[in-house]
Order: C-alpha cells, then structure tokens, then sequence
C-alpha cells in the first residue's frame, strides 16, 4: 500500500492552521480588516524601527538564555554519565526544571534575583555592598540579564534530559575502540562523546529556542518595558484602543513567527543530506 498520499494529506491538515494565521496576519497588517488592502502598509509596519528593536532583543535573549542552557545541559550529560546515585541524583536535579510552571520560575527569580532579593541581601550580609537596595538591578533592566538566567535555567530541565537520554543511547564500543586506540579520557569526551550528543542535541536546541521567542510569562514578570519582548509588544498592541496598533500587534506576529520559521528551516538544511 502506498502512504505517501496519506502522509501528504496529514502533513497538510497540520500545516493548513499555520497557513491560516499567517494569511490571517498579512490581511490584518494590510488594512484589510479596515476597508481597504494595502500591501504598502503592511511592508511600513513590518519595517517599523521599533518593531525591529524589540525583535532583535528577543532573539539576542532567546539566543543567549538557549546557549547557556545548552553549555550546561552537555556539562550534565559528561559528566554523570554513570548509574551510580550521585550521578542518578545530579541528572535528577537538572531535569527538575521541566514540571515547573513559568509562572512559578518568575517568582523564584523575583525572590532570588530582586534588589531586596537573596542574592542581594547575601551579597550585603558578606559585606560586597553596604544594602540589599545597592545591588545591581537584574530584574527589568535593559540587558535582560535575569530574565535570561531564569529563561535558561528553565530550558536546562529539558535539554539537560534529552542529553542525558542521548548520552545513555551511546554505543560503548566506540568508546572502546577510541580507548584502544591510545584516547584518553578527555580526547574520548571530545571527540567521541561530545559531537553524537550534539548532533541528537540540536533538534532540542531549536525547540527551546523557539519556545523561548514566544514565551510569555517570563518576560511579563521579569523583562524590561523598553526595549520589550516581541510577544510583549503583541500583547500590548493588539488590546490598545487606536485602531491602527491592531495591524502592528499582527506584523509583530508574522516577524515572530518568520524569525522561528527561519530558525527550523536552517537546521532542517543543515541536517537533511542534498
């Protein structure tokens, strides 16, 4: 029997809701939901010096929060690798993470990272500042720099899972072949270890980063108010009462949704042999 028509027609109904939005999208930052269609109007708030502001922070803080949750994730996995129960424990608590609501990790970076938060007042009771209110502010500044502490810690229950998963999977005969060989430890988890756990990471990577540019909650709580996440500016411009910020709040959309779609597309070139 021949599924290939199958496959195509499912592949289809998958996609015909992604198609949908996207033509949705275009109309409403045309104008078209206004009276009138005007592609014009559409490339000018696709262009919008601010748009492309809070794009660019976006991605620079779903890019730095997913590397730095990655570096840590590939540490977990090569370094506890065995069965043992501190090992066992260790990948425990890397995965712990994952089940935790968004919601829940914005509270715990309130109260860790705040100014009158515990690291602020560790840092005042060792003496490093004279008050919790003179630590660097973390939270709702421009950098973004603890929201994409918390953004990573959050990401590393994932793919600290998925590179244990994959370190688990290895065949050990290539291991014993390198080690045959005259590999050291070090050279095995470089050259052996490290590029097959990468190669089965980079799937998960993409995943992250995308949930990343779209999340919400994190950069309600936690992000600054200029410039802002992307999602953010979606938010606020879609209830705004000027008609007109309708029409941004979906160019703001489709920009989102491009930068995912070219972050997928790359990988799937990289990946798929031609």
């Amino acid at each position: 029997m021949n599924w290939r028509p199958l496959a195509a027609t499912i592949a289809l109904l998958l996609a015909a809701p992604v198609v949908v939005g996207v033509g949705y999208g275009v109309v409403a930052a045309s104008g078209g939901f206004d009276g009138e269609f005007a592609p014009a109007l559409l490339v000018t708030r696709l262009t919008a010096p601010t748009l492309w502001r809070n794009l660019i922070w976006t991605l620079a803080a779903a890019t730095a929060a997913t590397a730095l949750a990655t570096a840590f994730a590939l540490i977990v996995a090569l370094t506890f690798r065995t069965t043992g129960p501190a090992d066992r424990l260790a990948r425990l608590l890397a995965s712990l993470p994952l089940p935790v609501p968004p919601v829940v990790v914005a509270t715990a970076g309130v109260l860790l990272l705040g100014q009158s938060g515990v690291l602020a007042r560790l840092a005042a009771t060792l003496g490093l500042i004279e008050a919790p209110s003179e630590m660097p502010a973390l939270l709702y500044a421009s950098h973004g720099i603890g929201l994409v502490l918390m953004l990573a810690w959050k990401e590393l229950g994932f793919l600290s899972m998925l590179a244990c998963t994959l370190a688990s999977q290895l065949d050990p005969e290539l291991e014993a072949a390198a080690r045959s060989l005259g590999a050291d430890r070090r050279s095995i988890q470089r050259r052996v270890v490290l590029p097959q756990i990468w190669r089965g990471l980079q799937p998960g990577i993409v995943a992250a980063f995308v949930f990343v540019v779209g999340s919400y909650e994190l950069p309600r709580l936690l992000g600054p108010s200029r410039p802002q996440a992307l999602v953010m500016m979606i938010l606020e411009r879609s209830r705004d009462a000027d008609p007109l910020a309708f029409g941004d709040a979906h160019a703001a959309a489709l920009l989102s949704f491009a930068a995912a779609a070219v972050a997928v597309l790359v990988h799937q070139r990289r990946r798929v042999p031609r």
